[in-house]
């Protein structure tokens, strides 16, 4: 599958929830932690490429998914993604440890996922700070963006990842995990 994604900072989660279901959002998930652990290779062989391997544990579920650069519209954050539902998401970290993976990042947020038209929209509260992920064809990103009062020049095509390393430099921080146990605030 390949996956076309924007992230627009916003301030308050919950305007952004009501602009949502004001423009036929439907809610189809609703507000839920969601812990991700991002696993690589000695050398972050992964990361050097612009691939990641994640588990995410997310309301009852979980996953892991594999993700690398895929050719797409400029402006936009477009990945080739597998994933696969798991059982046991903290036996399957065991097992590809064991394979030589190591943790090399954790984050956390609260994220919340409606459908408007054919786009995915996710409210993520992060430790620093609140995005809405647009995800679908560009086309229609661009459409749910515009009636969201927002512009392509908004548009946000990095990681959290590499957001909260960004974050983490503005205010002379170490960037370890984006998780919320650790205080940090927008």
């Amino acid at each position: 599958m390949i996956e076309v994604e924007v992230k627009l900072a916003i301030g308050s989660a919950e305007p952004e929830v009501r602009r949502l279901e004001q423009l036929g959002g439907i809610m189809v998930h609703g507000r839920s932690l969601e812990d991700n652990i991002l696993l690589d290779l000695a050398g972050d062989v992964l990361r050097a490429r612009g691939a990641m391997l994640r588990i995410r544990k997310y309301g009852e579920g979980a996953t892991l998914t594999y993700k690398e650069p895929a050719p797409g519209p400029s402006g936009f954050k477009v990945r080739q993604e597998l994933e696969a539902a798991l059982q046991d998401p903290d036996l399957i970290v065991r097992i590809l440890e064991s394979a030589g993976f190591r943790r090399v990042w954790r984050y956390m947020k609260y994220r919340t996922v409606f459908r408007v038209g054919g786009l995915t929209a996710d409210l993520d509260e992060t430790p620093i700070g609140n995005f809405v992920e647009l995800e679908g064809a560009r086309e229609s990103i661009d459409v749910l963006a515009l009636r969201l009062g927002r512009t392509p020049a908004e548009y946000i095509g990095l990681s959290y990842r590499a957001l909260q390393e960004q974050w983490c430099r503005k205010r002379g921080l170490a960037a370890g995990d984006m998780i919320f146990e650790q205080g940090l605030k927008s």
